[in-house]
């Protein structure tokens, strides 16, 4: 990445949109999944309830995380069922059970539900899941037929100060998920280190009628990286609206927003901050086998909170014209693919 100052004073970055402050850490924060995997182990609470945990396997342990630049990546429950919770709608009116998880007749039996007060399990009102390699995690649950509210706090391993906490509700007309926490990660001999932050909110709201249909999602928060001092937040809502007059079939498409990264001082407070605010506006019509589309997009870059660039569209192709005078293809993929909800 490259760094020059416009004749405003207002620096900028040179290069491709994989190659921009905003853009690399996007494109980072798609190795997310795997490293919420690392500690999300699947299967317990249905195992707990349904009487299997003997098929649980405590061998592996949480594993490391695959990437440092996974640390300031926040979980994105709105693509998982979350696993570790009662899944199914019997089990979702089931009271969760408590106790621990282990082995309790040597290194090669099965696992086994413990109850409180047994073998020194202090569990009274969570699941502890005990590791062969010694890492432990506590999961509290609690579901009703349109909410659930889970924990996963990692209390023993490399991973011990972990805490991820999902809520979510549905309505009539929507459902709304929220995720916020930290994750920590630290393990001699290891060059990777974890200590993230972050809080995001998913909703999603719908409606129909005999000819048309509207979806719409939104999502705002921050997720922060306190080793890489670099913090990336969001705030945007992409509407889908279908519509039909018996000859013609028309889609728009709308998504209006910002994506953006702060650098921090070591103190964790702003350091310098890179902003897009993207406004795009798709059509497509079809009638028998016939279609076309037209869209429009617009918005700014902003560095350290004053417009340095115009994104604007020439040719069908993206462009940022900077306030230097210059302008450079602007990649579009780079930022929304990376923080694909």
């Amino acid at each position: 990445m490259r760094r020059q100052e416009d004749d405003s004073g207002h620096a900028r970055d040179q290069g491709d949109g994989h190659d921009s402050l905003a853009g690399h850490e996007l494109h980072e924060h798609q190795h997310a999944g795997d490293d919420r995997r690392a500690v999300d182990r699947s299967g317990v609470g249905d195992a707990a309830i349904n009487g299997t945990v003997s098929s649980l396997d405590l061998s592996a342990g949480l594993s490391d995380p695959a990437t440092v630049a996974a640390a300031a990546a926040a979980p994105q429950p709105a693509l998982s069922n979350q696993a570790l919770r009662a899944s199914s709608g019997v089990n979702a009116a089931t009271t969760p059970p408590a106790g621990c998880i282990r082995r309790t007749a040597g290194p090669n039996s099965s696992p086994t539900l413990v109850s409180a007060g047994v073998q020194g399990c202090t569990a009274t009102d969570h699941i502890e899941v005990d590791y062969d390699n010694g890492d432990k995690v506590n999961v509290f649950w609690s579901e009703t037929a349109t909410s659930f509210d889970l924990r996963v706090t990692v209390i023993a391993g490399p991973w011990t100060g972990t805490d991820l906490h999902y809520a979510g509700n549905v309505t009539a007309s929507g459902a709304t998920v929220t995720v916020d926490g930290v994750m920590k990660y630290s393990k001699l001999g290891s060059a990777v280190h974890v200590d993230a932050t972050f809080a995001l909110t998913y909703t999603i709201t719908g409606s129909a009628t005999p000819s048309s249909a509207t979806a719409t999602i939104q999502v705002s928060g921050t997720a922060t990286d306190k080793i890489a001092l670099v913090s990336a937040h969001q705030g945007w809502t992409l509407s889908l609206h279908t519509s039909t007059n018996g000859t013609t079939d028309t889609a728009t498409l709308d998504w209006n927003g910002t994506i953006g990264v702060d650098t921090l001082k070591p103190d964790l407070t702003k350091d310098h901050s890179v902003a897009f605010n993207v406004n795009a506006h798709i059509v497509t019509q079809t009638t028998g086998t016939s279609s076309t589309a037209t869209w429009s997009v617009g918005g700014d870059v902003e560095y350290d909170g004053a417009v340095c660039g115009t994104i604007v569209s020439k040719n069908n192709q993206l462009f940022v014209d900077w306030t230097d005078g210059t302008e450079d293809a602007f990649d579009g993929a780079a930022m929304f693919g990376g923080a694909g909800v």
